[in-house]
């Protein structure tokens, strides 16, 4: 399945292939750059203290790459995610 992510916001959406969401998100380019995902699981938030493996592969699963992912610490990753919950 193919997800967007807003290059400005992190913000993460996967539309229905051929619905008009997906065809005005492909229309935008320079804002959401479409990515290829797996079937749609999205894993549980991980425990505060889980390895940092367990956050990195979160922290994808909500739309950032690998690289800018493993650039954070855990508890940076925690922290960030942390704000997601307000």
């Amino acid at each position: 399945m193919v997800a967007y992510r807003n290059e400005r916001t992190g913000e993460v959406h996967e539309p229905e292939p051929g619905s008009w969401m997906a065809e005005r998100l492909a229309s935008l380019p320079d804002v959401w750059t479409p990515f290829e995902t797996a079937e749609t699981v999205t894993p549980a938030r991980p425990v505060k203290g889980a390895r940092k493996a367990e956050w990195v592969d979160y922290a994808m699963s909500r739309g950032y790459s690998r690289a800018d992912a493993e650039s954070l610490s855990r508890d940076d990753l925690a922290r960030l995610f942390d704000e997601d919950q307000d």
